[in-house]
Order: structure tokens, then C-alpha cells, then sequence
């Protein structure tokens, strides 16, 4: 991570998101390092929160 921009594969392991989506969020905001942490870092929900919540079952996040 020395460079000052992220690679889509970069982003989505970050900040736990599908590769996808942060190929959508670079063509959508541009690859730069800042600004993406700017971005996502600004959410309430930190990289650790994003890996729980992607470990909860359909029915934990349906009763809660």
C-alpha cells in the first residue's frame, strides 16, 4: 500500500465490501487513496463492524 491509489481488490478488502462495489466506487469517485478513505472512512460503520455484520445469518439480521 505504497502507492496513492486503490486497486478495486485494495478497496474491497479494506473495508470489507465485494470487489464490485468498489470497482463502482472508483469509476464513481476515482481511485485516490484520500479521498476513498475520506469517503468510506466517514460511515459510522468501521472495517471491524462491516466484518461482523458480514458474519451475522439472514436470521440474526431479520430478528436482530
Amino acid at each position: 500500500m505504497t502507492n496513492e491509489q486503490y486497486s478495486s481488490e485494495e478497496l474491497a478488502k479494506r473495508y470489507q465490501i465485494g470487489v464490485q462495489q468498489a470497482a463502482r466506487y472508483i469509476v464513481r469517485f476515482g481511485a485516490d487513496r484520500k479521498e476513498l478513505d475520506a469517503l468510506l472512512g466517514s460511515s459510522s460503520r468501521t472495517p471491524i463492524h462491516r466484518s461482523a455484520e458480514i458474519e451475522r445469518t439472514a436470521i440474526d439480521v431479520a430478528i436482530g
